[in-house]
């Protein structure tokens, strides 16, 4: 009874549209959906998420799951995981990209899971790290390890949205820290990917280690 109530003072909306959706269904109406801009982007080393990222810091392979835009239903998705306490929407996604990827010889080299870390003062603002769930469903799906601490953010910087890819660079130099000499395959994972300033400066601290190998997925990429 009480559940009935609920449902129909605070119905289940779809992020991207606000049509009122069954509350089995998971954040899109079948429309919206069937809509997602997916890049299609194989996890490898030929595509223009590798390229972009390998001309500053050598890469294995890289992938993103969906095309960004301010027009399109990622931003809507995305906006829900950072600011809106929906870190599940990022294991949805993560499922999605293992079924579109399932049987990618190359996802078989990743060993270990690391988020892009957030700054403790970030952290305490949000209270959770947005790309933490995505994280431990990969590491389900590709049976592989999580390490969740092996990157430390230790400088704080503001969004830096409207910043060029130089300045975000340089704001990014020396920004994080890793906590372990250990050597090993890496899958970085982060939400958006825009200039890669972030995901080059995780990977620079990453390959300090002899051995160690990155590769990359984000979410969604702004190409």
């Amino acid at each position: 009874m009480w559940q009935e109530i609920l449902s129909t003072l605070f119905p289940n909306r779809c992020i991207g549209c606000e049509t009122i959706i069954p509350s089995s269904q998971q954040y899109l109406c079948e429309i919206c959906k069937a809509n997602l801009p997916f890049t299609y982007i194989p996890f490898n080393d030929t595509n223009i998420i590798h390229n972009q990222i390998n001309n500053s810091v050598k890469i294995k392979f890289a992938s993103s799951l969906l095309f960004f835009s301010k027009e399109n239903v990622t931003r809507q998705l995305i906006h829900h995981l950072k600011y809106k306490n929906k870190p599940e929407i990022g294991s949805w996604l993560a499922e999605i990209w293992f079924m579109q990827n399932e049987g990618n010889p190359y996802l078989k080299d990743i060993k270990t899971i690391i988020p892009v870390p957030i700054h403790p003062k970030r952290y305490k603002k949000r209270s959770y790290n947005q790309i933490m769930l995505c994280c431990q469903k990969l590491a389900t799906l590709l049976h592989c390890n999580l390490d969740e601490h092996l990157l430390q953010r230790v400088s704080h910087t503001e969004s830096q949205t409207q910043s060029s890819k130089e300045k975000r660079l340089k704001k990014m130099k020396n920004a994080f820290k890793r906590n372990s000499k250990s050597s090993d395959h890496y899958l970085l994972v982060d939400d958006v990917l825009t200039t890669g300033a972030t995901l080059i400066a995780c990977t620079q601290e990453l390959i300090k280690t002899k051995n160690s190998q990155v590769s990359i997925f984000t979410l969604a990429a702004t190409i």
